[in-house]
């Protein structure tokens, strides 16, 4: 962008002015008098504006009222919060001109016109680099300013980078950790609008190392949202489940945002990973009167389904995948989506309540899978304690062991189909064939000896007299 050199010889004409006093007054008579036309010249202002923030040799009293002046200016007629890292500190003369200052940006940028100049002097004066340290205060307003602007473009992205470029460490400012914390959660909140969860992570991180400075409750509940929504973009649905579902009961959400929590608390239960803990948060969530009452019939239907473990049809998977976000429909390794996945493994363990043993082949048709498939999704189940069977591979079969005889998926549901009272899951401990050869034939010797102590009893079979 051309810099207008009129303006460029006045600004250095007052800065060769003795008398501090006066150069400030030049400078702020030059400011008002760009700030008179409505839109404004941008290259004027940029010239201004870099006149200073590049400065090495600018006196800090006048550095400071003037940049802060032209900072102020610029602020006026948006709905920028000036509080925490945005906070833009004046001295005694300064605070007196505050009014003055906020009508004459008010009137300068006013109109469409009037913001497209706005955000042109904001990028001319961050964008061209050299940035002295002294003004760090004013430029981290400009970079609040700049994301603000941006976001009201919807330019999540733009609007994020712009936040990371605030110096929040080993800078002349002392800044609180709750106000890193506030910029911290801001970058997180928009680079998830924008999808990018890793980066999002590791601004989360840092986040997570100052959360316990904080008591104010706006803060803690966009943490909350955040942490579930990372869970979410990164396939943890069971954690993704637990914290949407404790949010929705947050009163300071809008009733319609609650409902969007609970659904989202619905869905990533059901995309789940079977087992356990999925079948801890579908009881949980199936004793949620709200989720019967307010949400859509095919996602209760679709949630009571998984958790009593019924076999879950391909026209139902359609009708709930309708209902997706982009990144819960990514393709997982071994093949299908991550909705495909969650409801084959369901229905493997929904086989076990109807059969006692199954062959691959006819598990196969019921997955819609190839028998080799369907094998080595039983076997990862068995191997990650997710599935109670053995196979016998010389038959090509899934054995289902006794739920009786165990801590089942049920017993995490209670009683009446999850309305009962919810118990303590157990770790599944891998039993090896040897071990379960064992205890079969001991089971069987003992039941021998039962019977032959019953008949003894009942003297069905005469004992014979000692010799």
């Amino acid at each position: 962008m051309d810099i207008d050199n009129e303006t460029s010889d006045k600004l250095a004409s007052i800065s060769t002015i003795s008398n501090q006093k006066e150069r400030i007054s030049s400078y702020l008579s030059l400011l008002a008098a760009l700030l008179s036309t409505s839109p404004p010249g941008s290259s004027d202002l940029i010239s201004l504006g870099r006149h200073f923030t590049t400065s090495t040799s600018m006196a800090t009293v006048v550095g400071r009222r003037v940049l802060g002046a032209f900072v102020r200016a610029l602020c006026a007629g948006t709905s920028l919060p000036l509080t925490g890292t945005a906070a833009l500190s004046l001295d005694e003369e300064g605070s007196g001109d505050i009014d003055k200052w906020d009508a004459a940006g008010k009137k300068a940028f006013v109109g469409e016109k009037g913001e497209e100049v706005r955000r042109d002097v904001v990028e001319g004066v961050l964008g061209q680099g050299g940035i002295s340290g002294w003004c760090d205060e004013q430029i981290t307003v400009l970079r609040h300013l700049h994301a603000h602007l941006l976001q009201l473009e919807e330019d999540w992205l733009g609007a994020a980078k712009a936040l990371m470029q605030i110096p929040l460490e080993g800078t002349s400012r002392l800044i609180s950790d709750e106000e890193k914390l506030a910029v911290y959660m801001k970058i997180v909140r928009l680079l998830l609008e924008c999808g990018e969860w890793g980066q999002a992570q590791t601004y989360f991180s840092r986040a997570s190392l100052l959360i316990h400075t904080t008591k104010d409750k706006e803060t803690l509940l966009s943490f909350k949202l955040s942490q579930a929504r990372l869970f979410d973009f990164s396939a943890r649905f069971n954690e993704a489940a637990q914290r949407y579902h404790e949010v929705s009961f947050e009163s300071a959400i809008d009733e319609e945002d609650r409902m969007q929590m609970l659904k989202a608390a619905v869905t990533t239960s059901i995309l789940a990973p079977a087992g356990p803990q999925r079948s801890w948060i579908l009881a949980t969530l199936n004793r949620d009167d709200r989720v019967h009452t307010v949400l859509h019939p095919s996602l209760s239907t679709m949630l009571r389904k998984m958790l009593l473990e019924y076999i879950v049809r391909p026209e139902e998977v359609k009708e709930f995948e309708e209902g997706l976000e982009e990144h819960q429909k990514a393709k997982v390794e071994g093949g299908g989506t991550v909705l495909e996945r969650a409801v084959r493994e369901h229905n493997v363990g929904a086989c076990g309540k109807v059969y006692d043993n199954i062959s691959f082949e006819a598990l196969g048709a019921v997955l819609e899978l190839v028998a080799e498939a369907a094998e080595t999704t039983a076997r990862r189940m068995i191997e990650q304690g997710r599935l109670r069977a053995w196979i016998d591979q010389p038959l090509h079969l899934l054995y289902f062991e006794s739920r009786s005889a165990h801590d089942t998926d049920a017993d995490a549901q209670g009683t009446a189909g999850g309305l009962g009272v919810v118990r303590e899951e157990k770790e599944v401990e891998p039993v090896s064939w040897t071990e379960r050869w064992d205890d079969r034939i001991r089971a069987t010797s003992i039941k021998v000896e039962t019977i032959a102590e019953t008949i003894q009893q009942k003297g069905l079979v005469p004992v014979a007299p000692a010799a």
